[in-house]
C-alpha cells in the first residue's frame, strides 16, 4: 500500500507543443465519435421499426389465413366448372409434287378463325412454297 500511495502522488507532466491545435483535433473526434453514435441510434430505431413492422405484417397475414379459412368452412361446396377449350384440329401440310404444276384450289374459310389459326396456314402456304424451290 505504501508503494501505491507514494506512486498517485507522484505527478508528472508532459509538455505538449501546439496545445490549442491538439485540443481542437480531440474535440473534432469527440464530436465525429457523437456523430457516430448518433447515427447509429437512429439506425438501431429504424431496425426496430422494421422488425415490428415484420412481425406486424406476419401477424396480420396469419390473421388473414384463418379468417380465410373460416370463410371457405362456411360457403357452399360448389364445383369448379372449368370452360372447354375448342379442339384444334392439325392442318396437314400437303407435298409438293415435281414437274406438275399445282392447281391452286379455293379453300373453304370459316368465319372465326383465331390468330393462331390463320398463323398456322400462312406457316402452311411458306412451307409448301419451300418444299416447291426444292
Amino acid at each position: 500500500m505504501a508503494k501505491g500511495a507514494a506512486q498517485e502522488e507522484q505527478l508528472f507532466f508532459v509538455g505538449i507543443r501546439d496545445h490549442v491545435d491538439v485540443r481542437k483535433e480531440v474535440l473534432q473526434s469527440s464530436r465525429s465519435l457523437l456523430d457516430s453514435l448518433k447515427r447509429y441510434e437512429l439506425y438501431r430505431r429504424v431496425k426496430d421499426d422494421k422488425l415490428r413492422a415484420q412481425y406486424d405484417l406476419k401477424r396480420v397475414f396469419d390473421e388473414l389465413l384463418v379468417l380465410n379459412k373460416k370463410l371457405r368452412g362456411k360457403l357452399p361446396k360448389v364445383p369448379i366448372k372449368v370452360p372447354e377449350l375448342p379442339v384444334r384440329e392439325d392442318v396437314p401440310v400437303r407435298q409438293v409434287q415435281k414437274g406438275k404444276p399445282q392447281e391452286r384450289m379455293p379453300e373453304a374459310r370459316s368465319p372465326q378463325k383465331s390468330k393462331l389459326d390463320l398463323l398456322e396456314e400462312e406457316l402452311a402456304k411458306i412451307e409448301s412454297r419451300l418444299g416447291g424451290l426444292e
